[in-house]
């Protein structure tokens, strides 16, 4: 099946790679996930729509994939056409205050260009390692910086391959939420409206965000990123912490004793592993303090 669909993408026109039942795991920062039957890395912009309006007339399920944090794959795989989008739509340009990058960019990479332009805004991205487009679809952020604060639109396309574009405004942005996270669209790229500063300055900032991050979170291991949200008026790793979780494993998975806000991979661990703790977590969380705590991560 797998070769049929890449003899068809070709047919079709795409120019990228393609590569058939190709393993996920390495390239999640989980490090878990069985194999896509079709990973697609687009050449261009046309490209994606290439390939989404053959998923389309092909009836075929797609995912988007950027840099493979927050994500959990499933330890089957995944049927269809996943669209990896790391290593391709990654420019990165800047005019005046202006910073217009691709969705396929690293972010820690987009927030070093801006730095190095006198750009204030983006230096929490240091600390966040995905994608420019994960970053919007998630409206990712650190404490009170967010990626949502510093769009002024998005470039997207929708399931039929045609190319739109929404304002701040019309991008829905929450706490750890926008419009694209809950409809079928890949994000293609979006442009930031940025603070002149002193260069020094920003690159201060920046590298603090970058350090801050490896002192307080398990960086030398596989994970994630954060698995739950900010409960209101609280903080989930407080809570798991105070539930005596630290430490606590299921296979290979455990609840990391440097922020328990973190379940870190020892090698060899299976998204099994990973759901079975975070509901265990979650139940003891639940019967300790009356809180249900809610997923940040993606699970295919």
């Amino acid at each position: 099946m797998a070769a049929r669909i890449e003899e068809g993408l070709r047919d079709a026109g795409f120019r990228g790679e393609i590569a058939g039942e190709s393993p996920l795991a390495p390239l999640t920062t989980w490090r878990i996930g069985g194999p896509a039957e079709i990973l697609a890395t687009p050449a261009d912009l046309d490209d994606a729509v290439i390939a989404l309006r053959f998923a389309r007339q092909r009836g075929l399920p797609w995912r988007v994939l950027g840099n493979g944090s927050n994500l959990l794959a499933p330890d089957a795989g995944v049927r269809g056409i996943v669209l990896r989008l790391r290593g391709a739509l990654h420019a990165c340009t800047v005019e005046g205050d202006v910073l217009t990058a691709g969705a396929g960019a690293s972010f820690p990479r987009v927030a070093n260009v801006a730095a190095e332009h006198g750009l204030a805004g983006l230096e929490f991205a240091a600390g966040i390692p995905g994608t420019v487009g994960g970053a919007v679809v998630m409206n990712a952020g650190w404490h009170e910086h967010e990626t949502g604060n510093a769009v002024a639109h998005v470039d997207f396309l929708d399931e039929d391959g045609k190319a739109r574009r929404l304002d701040r405004a019309g991008c829905g942005f929450a706490y750890r939420r926008s419009i694209f996270r809950e409809r079928a669209v890949v994000v293609a790229g979006a442009r930031f409206t940025l603070s002149p500063d002193d260069p020094a300055r920003v690159k201060a900032r920046l590298t603090a965000f970058a350090e801050s991050r490896k002192a307080s979170q398990p960086t030398e291991l596989p994970s994630c990123g954060s698995v739950f949200l900010k409960p209101d008026g609280d903080f989930a790793g407080r809570l798991i912490e105070a539930a005596g979780l630290k430490g606590k494993r299921i296979g290979a998975i455990e609840v990391s004793s440097k922020h328990a806000n973190f379940f870190v991979s020892l090698g060899g661990a299976t998204a099994k592993d990973v759901l079975a703790l975070v509901a265990a977590v979650e139940d003891e969380v639940a019967r300790r303090f009356g809180v249900r705590l809610v997923r940040e991560f993606e699970a295919w």
